[in-house]
Parts: C-alpha cells; structure tokens; sequence
C-alpha cells in the first residue's frame, strides 16, 4: 500500500469533493445565495452583481448574483462523475476492441489503424462541436438527461481510436513474450491466455490509462465550454446584463459550463471565470499525480520482472571465457 499512497489520497480527495457535492441539497442554498442588489435603508441601490470576494461571497458572484463557491460545489458532481463515466467507456470499449483485433482478427488491424489514422490529424474539439451543435443548439425541450447521454457518447466516440490503438498495440507485445507461446504451445486457447496470462497486464494498463483518459476529457469538455456546448445545454435564463438573445449558461453548473459562460466576464469580473479554472487545476493536479505514481510502479514491476528472468539459472547462457580449461 505505500507504493500507492499519493493515489490513495489523491483519490480520497476526490471521492470527499463528489461526496460533498452529492449531498449538497442537504446543506447549500438551493438560489445559490442569490444576490443581485444590495441596498442601503433608504432603498439606494449601492452595488449591483458581480460582486467581488468578501466575507458574505467567499469567491465572489457572477452576474447572475450566485455565489461562486456554492456553483462550484455544486457543479463538482456533474464534472467528475461524467468525466469518469466517458474515461471508463472509452478504456472498456476500446480495450476489448483492440483486444479482438489482436486476437481474433490480425488481418483486419491495418485497416482499421488507417481507418482511426484519420483521428489524430482533425483536432477532437473540431469533431466533438460539429456533433454536439445539433444536440445542445435550439432543443430547449429536449430532457437533461437525454442530452447529457448524447454528449457523453459523443466523447466517447473521440477517445475510442486512439484507446483501441493503445490496446491492440499493448496486446501484441504481450503476445510475444515467453510465457504467453509457452501456453499456446501447450495448446492453451485464447480466452484462457487472456484469463491467465494477459489478466494482470491488462488490469494494470487499463487503471492507468483510464487516469489518462479521465485527464483528456476534461481538457476537451473545458474547451467545450469556452465554445458553449455545456454539459446538459444551456438554461433559457441565460445570464443577466446581455441583449437579446440571451448569453447562453449551463443548466447543470458543470464547472466546463461556468468558464464558458464567464468567459467574457474575465475583466470586469476575473473571481467568476479563476474560481473554475482553479477548480479544474486542483483537479488535475491530483489526477496527474495518481498517474504518475501509477506509472512508475508499473515499470518498476516490469524492470523488477526483466531481472528478475535475467538472473533465472535456467535462462543463463555461458561462454568460453567462463571456463577454466585443464590440459591433460
């Protein structure tokens, strides 16, 4: 377990943060604190929103009047459970993807790597707005949920190239070790040699690369929402202090959602669009850190195996210049 602390708290940190966003009909303001004037006794409007961090607004207020930090804890929920959601759907699906590729069809890996070729010279964020334009576009009628599973398949459709690539890749060159021909040529079958043999490998690159991917589709669904295209669509409010038509805002105040639409409020209100961007760094950081360790011990576990086989007697090859020849 020491080998795995920093994930171990990194990961803690975050399952508190969800937790506490989950619960927080239980103690938030369910206005957020809503506050758009503030007037002295005589009725003198003396401030309008956005208001800037004090002791009344941790983090300050946007222009709708609602306080930063409750939009934060709020949104916390919607960020990380549909992050984790696409990075989970991506690493299954594309995994057991490649893992078909490598083992049953080989013949068919060529064209299906000049087939998602393609994918890595269009931009993702490109691909993801032209699909989810007509979903989070002028259907204001369309359920939450509906489209926030639409936008999720979407995502998933932009990491599944490049995890089925990685997978099949990862696969083959498990394929050629030792142990895996030793169990083919004592007749084992392929679903045995992915229950016994490629089980544990394919355990430990599917965690890590689902840490990977669980940092990818933040980026993407944070430019998403520099773009407009908030998770769960936009509200029919807006926000406040615009012309017509409406600024968009997000509906679900997924933490992407809040720095698309404070975007342009970045002077005259910078607290609204940093709280956010300070939440998505935190965020990051953690996760980065979890990769991190994951990696090294990962290839700590492959070195301590390669010498693991370098010291095996049986696998000791011995020339001349060991022996001490007698002439008689």
């Amino acid at each position: 377990m020491r080998k795995y602390k920093k994930t171990i708290i990194g990961s803690t940190l975050l399952l508190l943060l969800l937790i506490v966003s989950i619960l927080y009909p239980l103690y938030g303001p369910q206005d957020f604190n809503h506050q758009v004037l503030v007037k002295n006794e005589q009725g003198e409007i003396l401030g309008r929103a956005p208001f800037p961090p004090s002791e009344q607004h941790i983090l300050g207020t946007n222009r709708n009047g609602e306080d930063m930090h409750w939009l934060l804890l709020y949104g916390a929920k919607y960020t990380l459970v549909s992050t984790l959601g696409v990075a989970l759907l991506r690493v299954v699906l594309g995994g057991i993807f490649g893992i078909f590729l490598s083992l049953w069809a080989p013949f068919l890996k060529s064209y299906v790597k000049d087939f998602f070729l393609t994918f890595r010279y269009v931009p993702s964020i490109l691909i993801a707005y032209i699909l989810m334009f007509p979903i989070v576009g002028d259907f204001n009628d369309v359920a939450v949920s509906s489209i926030v599973i639409c936008q999720m398949i979407i995502l998933v459709f932009i990491g599944f190239p490049s995890v089925t690539i990685f997978a099949s890749d990862v696969i083959d060159e498990l394929l050629k070790t030792s142990f895996v021909q030793s169990s083919k040529l004592m007749g084992a079958g392929k679903l045995h040699i992915i229950r016994k043999q490629l089980m544990p490998y394919i355990r430990s690159y599917g965690i890590l690369f689902t840490v990977q991917q669980f940092i990818s589709t933040l980026h993407i669904t944070m430019q998403l929402g520099l773009f407009g295209m908030f998770l769960g669509g936009s509200n029919r409010a807006g926000v406040m202090g615009y012309d017509e038509p409406p600024k968009p805002a997000t509906i679900s105040n997924e933490w992407a959602g809040l720095i698309g639409q404070n975007f342009s409020e970045f002077v005259p209100a910078p607290w609204s669009i940093l709280s956010p961007v300070i939440g998505f760094f935190v965020v990051i950081v953690i996760v980065n850190v979890i990769k991190k360790e994951l990696e090294e011990n990962l290839y700590e576990i492959k070195a301590v195996k390669r010498k693991k086989k370098a010291l095996d007697p049986k696998m000791l090859t011995y020339t001349s210049n060991q022996f001490e020849f007698i002439q008689k």
